[in-house]
């Protein structure tokens, strides 16, 4: 992957997160001092500067979360130490969510992937948020700004599965209104 984009830092937000997109992302990734926004616990986003060390520090872990604080320390030229102090602040401070297994949905039987833009009535987001967040189906669920409403990533084992979950359990949450699906043909970046 050449350079760090906010999506890769944040590696897709898991669906319990549930990101509002126009709460901002990142600012000004290609400056020599990056920014990375941090919601602290009183929920205020907050800019975190990132250095060049840090930004190579996530560059490593995004390729290889399991390359040991020692080999990424002679790569930036630290000592182990700093390295793990710097994923330390870069977890206290969200800019690294979390560290975790991804997983190929094809090699799990899962050989349909769809976005589904879903425009939901804004008094009914809570409850349509929280019954997409139980659904084995969704991987990601964003809520966008504008007329867009909630975007979701599911995969799914076939077209009937994919019928059968737009009918029978999103179209039977209430505030859920006109859903446009989109199948993937081809995944062309992805931050994994």
């Amino acid at each position: 992957m050449s350079g760090i984009d906010a999506v890769s830092v944040i590696r897709y937000a898991h669906i319990t997160d549930f990101v509002h997109i126009s709460e901002g992302i990142c600012t000004n990734w290609h400056s020599p001092r990056k920014s990375a926004p941090y919601r602290g616990p009183d929920h205020e986003v907050r800019s975190v500067n990132l250095d060049n060390t840090d930004l190579t520090i996530i560059s490593l872990l995004q390729k290889d979360g399991r390359m040991s604080y020692s080999d990424i320390a002679e790569i930036v030229g630290k000592t182990e130490v700093t390295v793990r102090r710097r994923v330390r602040r870069l977890l206290r401070e969200g800019v690294i969510k979390r560290f975790t297994v991804v997983l190929d949905p094809l090699k799990m039987g899962r050989r349909i992937c769809a976005m589904i833009r879903v425009k939901a009535m804004m008094k009914q987001a809570s409850l349509i948020a929280e019954k997409v967040r139980d659904y084995s189906e969704v991987d990601e669920a964003y809520f966008l700004d504008g007329a867009c409403g909630l975007m979701l990533k599911v995969t799914v084992n076939d077209l009937s599965e994919l019928r059968d979950f737009l009918e029978r359990r999103l179209g039977k949450v209430p505030g859920v209104g006109e859903v446009e699906t989109c199948i993937v043909l081809e995944t062309i970046k992805s931050p994994y």
